[in-house]
């Protein structure tokens, strides 16, 4: 056994790289157009031969893509070349930056700058120079995509294809300036093939750090430590509460310390340019979950997110000022941040409206160790006071990587005030997959009074259960008869009561996808389940769609959902649609038609939810997002005009939204009184970097 162990171990350290990339000092002056001339890259030897990671696993790449690197004092530079042997055009459609997915003729370029196999920093393109920029942590598996960074892309069409330009510069990277060899990969997809092909792979899915190939000949720059300092300004005008012209000012600091440490402090932050929320249409009795929209927490966010929601930041409303630190020291990272939040009329841990809630504090402490090649062990302390009371969460998890795709997580909280043996949380789960399978077990364990204790900050829809989850998916790249892939995924999941060990419920979900050759799609799923509340109900649930080239952006689909529902009787049909009505002019659209039978509580509707988005250039666009519930006849309208003039904080926005909805309320006798509520909002924020 001690043998077979010490085997493992070994090949966890002895792995390396594949493939190898020298960077070439330029002494000339690289002008990033798209353009790949011979006088600004012929020092350069371009290599190719992308590995595919699907549809044939292992395979060349069906075109051909060459790359390059060089460097200067101050930027890092990419360069591709991407070939096409089809006569079809390019595909590019997503202009807006930070939306863009494999669904669009796009590259990669990934930097491990710290060679940790764990972390990375990933930028991407299509032709049409839309960027995205995210930060990968967890050897790939978590992705943080609202990180910026200023950093410059072009791209140009060719008669063979397509050429891009990168150029990063170092201060936008946190690295350490003693090591000669980073970590890259670079990455392109191409819808023509539903092909992802990789320079160092295969690759057992997208953007794993420990595939990377090594990046070497660098000459870093010494480490320097740099201040901004981004003050902000906003004129503000609002219906509902009888206000007339308001102004606001705030202010952020960051002090970057040599590459490794990241400090922020934030007075008065403004989040009014936050659009509301997506309606979504409830189907459970569970808590929803809704994402992150505001920068102060968005950043870093990476570091805080597991599976049992320890810290969840929407709990948090307008804060007075804050603070964080982020770094990195060898093999540890760390984080923390601190909190003063605004007393509000509405309780953030319960949602619930008019139940007052005083002004409090919360900090955090965040660390994580890297172990073995390329797993992770962390720790997470939150802390939450206001006159009267206390919430105190504390999070152990882990996460390791072993050969042969085989992953292993685990994480344990323990919340307070409260009995320790009720106030607990934790899961243990064994995975094995890549781009073609997936198969996993896991135990979780929730304490009686864990969801009340924890709540104060994190998000635990449920307590008081013993839970069983196993999940197996497969996807079969056919390529003949007329069909390109074939995608099963099966679930099933039970629980019960920790205290009594009655079944509270069972689960069990089964999906078929398929996509054929001429990009129509079916996809099918059959889901049945028991749940127990005030007393066992029986449900089940029927979803059928076919879709129109559902594997890039521009699609269509229509789905038909039927089934039974806590005693009652539903269908509903959905339909959504990507418009690209010009190269700059897109049209996003979701309507859904839901009735329920019998209906006491009129909670059939319709949803109507529209994107139009024209983006002048890049960092130069406008927004109009608007969306209707007939239910309570409710219409939101958000319209943003947004200019980012000095990347990633110089910006000015104009923006203008308009809340339309019935409400009501019980007059003296207990009787409703129905009334229509509107709020309209209109302001200007101008946000400068000042950068030394």
């Amino acid at each position: 056994m001690k043998i077979a162990f010490i085997i493992l171990l070994c090949s966890f350290i002895s792995q390396s790289h594949a493939r190898e990339i020298k960077a070439h000092k330029t002494q000339t002056h690289i002008t990033i157009d798209g353009k790949i001339t011979a006088i600004e890259w012929r020092p350069t030897i371009f290599q190719s031969n992308f590995i595919q990671m699907e549809p044939d696993r292992g395979q060349p790449s069906k075109d051909i893509t060459k790359v390059a690197i060089q460097f200067d004092d101050k930027n890092i530079y990419a360069a591709f070349i991407c070939k096409k042997f089809y006569p079809d055009l390019v595909v590019a459609e997503q202009s807006r930056r930070d939306q863009l997915e494999k669904q669009d003729d796009m590259v990669a370029l990934m930097f491990d700058t710290y060679h940790d196999s764990r972390s990375a920093f990933l930028f991407m393109t299509n032709a049409l120079n839309t960027q995205v920029d995210v930060r990968i942590s967890d050897d790939g598996k978590y992705r943080d995509v609202e990180w910026d960074a200023g950093w410059e892309v072009k791209t140009a069409i060719t008669e063979t294809g397509w050429t891009a330009e990168f150029a990063i510069p170092f201060k936008s990277l946190r690295f350490n300036p003693n090591l000669k060899t980073w970590g890259i990969n670079f990455g392109r997809f191409i819808p023509k093939w539903l092909e992802t092909s990789y320079w160092a792979g295969p690759t057992d899915y997208d953007f794993r750090v420990s595939n990377f190939g090594d990046l070497t000949g660098l000459e870093l720059p010494q480490a320097a430590s740099e201040y901004r300092i981004i003050p902000y300004v906003t004129a503000r005008y609002e219906t509902f509460s009888n206000m007339k012209w308001d102004k606001m000012y705030g202010l952020d600091l960051e002090y970057r310390y040599k590459n490794n440490i990241t400090g922020n402090f934030t007075y008065n932050p403004d989040f009014a340019t936050v659009e509301g929320d997506k309606e979504k249409i409830n189907m459970t009795r569970w808590e929803l979950s809704f994402p992150e929209k505001r920068k102060f927490f968005r950043e870093g966010g990476e570091l805080f997110q597991n599976r049992i929601r320890a810290f969840y930041s929407r709990r948090i409303g307008e804060i007075n000022f804050g603070g964080k630190i982020i770094g990195k020291s060898g093999r540890n990272t760390y984080a923390f941040i601190g909190v003063n939040a605004k007393a509000v009329d509405d309780d953030p841990s319960t949602g619930e409206e008019n139940e007052s809630f005083p002004e409090y504090n919360i900090g955090i402490v965040r660390l994580k160790r890297d172990i073995l090649k390329s797993s992770t062990f962390g720790m997470m302390f939150i802390n939450k006071d206001w006159q009267g009371g206390y919430n105190r969460i504390l999070s152990l998890d882990g996460v390791f990587h072993f050969p042969k795709e085989f992953h292993f997580t685990t994480q344990f909280v323990a919340a307070a005030p409260g009995d320790f043996k009720k106030n607990y949380g934790g899961f243990v789960r064994l995975v094995r997959e890549n781009n073609i399978y997936h198969y996993h077990l896991r135990y979780t364990e929730l304490g009686e009074n864990f969801q009340e204790s924890a709540n104060g900050i994190g998000y635990i829809r449920d307590d008081n259960r013993r839970e069983l989850d196993s999940d197996i998916e497969y996807k079969w790249w056919i390529k003949n008869h007329g069909i390109e892939f074939f995608n099963y995924w099966s679930n099933y999941n039970i629980y019960w009561s920790k205290n009594s060990g009655t079944l509270r419920s069972w689960q069990v979900v089964q999906d078929f996808n398929i996509y054929f050759k001429n990009k129509f799609s079916l996809n099918a799923e059959f889901s049945r389940d028991y749940q127990l509340f005030e007393k066992g109900f029986y449900n089940y649930d029927i979803e059928l769609e076919i879709g129109y080239n559902t594997e890039e952006w521009s699609s269509i689909e229509l789905e038909c959902d039927f089934g039974y529902n806590f005693d009652r009787n539903y269908k509903m049909i959905i339909g959504a649609a990507n418009f690209k009505l010009h190269e700059k002019f897109s049209i996003e659209y979701e309507i859904r038609k839901l009735e329920f039978d019998p209906d006491p509580d009129k909670e059939s509707t319709w949803l109507n939810i529209a994107t139009f988005n024209y983006q002048f250039t890049p960092d130069l666009f406008i927004r109009l997002f608007t969306q209707h519930r007939s239910a309570a006849d409710r219409i939101y309208v958000y319209g943003l005009f947004g200019w980012r003039f000095k990347l990633p904080n110089s910006a000015i926005y104009f923006v203008y939204t308009r809340d339309d909805f019935d409400n009501s309320f019980q007059d003296e006798l207990k009787r409703p009184v129905l009334y229509r509520e509107k709020n309209e909002i209109f302001f200007i924020k101008l946000a400068y970097d000042f950068s030394f």
